[in-house]
């Protein structure tokens, strides 16, 4: 497993820390368009620094995958089977193509009104409103599910832990429940976007529909 160490930590630990970091950032939305724009405030040099980062990870991905090719061009590789890796390739492809999707989107924003969070948040409720988009969305999401669950218990043996097949068993159970964690978050923040209500920890009442509150913004 050491020597699929370096494909793990390339394709595996980038794609969570973005989630983290991007649900960290969206999370003061929950409290409404001007809590969000107080705590989140919005600059070219915030956009530049977020999109050098995910073309960095993106690039460690792809490095990831050529590691693999190279170390195990047929066999399973760190996976429990080939159809595993095959999965796991798929998932990543997919969630990757949200991660880039959502960035492109930043970037249409700061184009359409420059660095403006009220107009930001209303934009992304107004887009995320779109069947599709928020289908692509939830898409991306399981893809994300799938691929973790999968990557962080292999990451986690390759680093030397839970060798013993019992224990490696409870920490692909307790990976595939952190995944969870990280997925709910997540989602609840989209469906604050999407429909004007969070189901957690939000600190306003929930929106009776999806235009509520928007003609507070300018």
């Amino acid at each position: 497993m050491a020597r699929f160490r370096s494909h793990l930590a390339l394709t595996v630990w980038p794609i969570v820390v973005l989630l983290l970091l991007e649900v960290a950032r969206l999370w003061p939305a929950l409290g409404g368009a001007t809590e969000y724009a107080a705590s989140s405030p919005e600059s070219w040099l915030s956009l530049v620094a977020r999109s050098a980062l995910v073309l960095a990870f993106f690039t460690a991905y792809v490095r990831g995958w050529a590691l693999l090719r190279r170390a195990d061009p047929d066999g399973p590789g760190p996976y429990a089977s080939v159809g595993s890796r095959r999965l796991q390739r798929g998932a990543g492809g997919l969630a990757w193509a949200m991660v880039l999707g959502h960035l492109g989107l930043q970037w249409f924003m700061f184009l359409t009104v420059g660095p403006a969070s009220l107009s930001h948040y209303e934009i992304f409720r107004e887009t995320l409103s779109l069947p599709w988009v928020l289908g692509a969305y939830m898409l991306g999401f399981g893809a994300f599910g799938v691929f973790v669950s999968q990557g962080l218990p292999a990451a986690l043996r390759a680093m030397g832990y839970a060798e013993r097949p019992e224990t490696s068993r409870w920490l692909a159970v307790g990976c595939t429940f952190l995944t969870a964690i990280m997925l709910m978050l997540a989602v609840n923040i989209l469906s604050h976007f999407a429909t004007g209500r969070a189901y957690w920890f939000s600190s306003e009442p929930p929106s009776s529909s999806p235009n509520d509150g928007r003609d507070s913004a300018p």
